[in-house]
């Protein structure tokens, strides 16, 4: 009974040893690697000093100067880009509602909401013909025009169709020149 103990205990201290010796060179192994990378990472910072170095020797004193002046209008030029890349332009809305409005049509006020990308138009049409001939050529204008809604619509005292249009805009009509805009006029 005691020879089997012995043999166990053995056998286990076979195997630890085993498991020693293999972790303990996988040990020495990442530490070589580490060192020669850092040996590598070293060496190359040293290089690249050296380059830096030989390029700050070119040039004079005053085209350092230049060059430095020339990046700091580049950093400000596209910080000011960035700055009129998010303007939005709300007076394009004034010449597209001015070319798509039908001769008989008018409006009397707007309520502009640029954060909702919408526009609430009261005005007076001759008939409900035209009020929907209105409608339509709004409707007409996808790439400006998200949908129309009208929100209300009755026949005033001198007959005319007075009604209140909400035009759901597409976010790209403040973004461009109005001259680019589909019926836009430029203005």
């Amino acid at each position: 009974m005691n020879f089997n103990l012995l043999n166990r205990l053995t056998s286990k201290s076979l195997w630890s040893g085993i498991a020693l010796y293999v972790f303990s060179s996988l040990l020495v192994a990442a530490v070589f690697c580490y060192l020669i990378f850092f040996l590598k990472s070293y060496l190359l910072a040293q290089k690249l000093g050296e380059i830096n170095a030989k390029i700050d020797s070119f040039g004079t004193a005053e085209q350092k100067i230049n060059e430095k002046k020339a990046f700091d209008y580049k950093k400000k030029i596209d910080d000011f880009a960035v700055i009129i890349g998010k303007h939005k332009i709300s007076s394009n809305m004034f010449g597209f509602i001015e070319k798509n409005t039908l001769a008989s049509v008018w409006f009397s006020s707007f309520n502009m909401s640029e954060s909702e990308d919408k526009i609430m138009l009261s005005g007076e049409a001759e008939n409900m013909e035209t009020l929907s001939s209105q409608v339509k050529v709004f409707e007409s204008q996808k790439s400006s025009i998200k949908n129309v809604d009208v929100l209300n619509s009755q026949i005033g005292s001198n007959g005319k169709i007075k009604f209140v249009l909400n035009l759901a805009l597409q976010p790209e009509i403040f973004n461009a020149p109005a001259e680019a805009l589909p019926g836009g006029n430029g203005l």
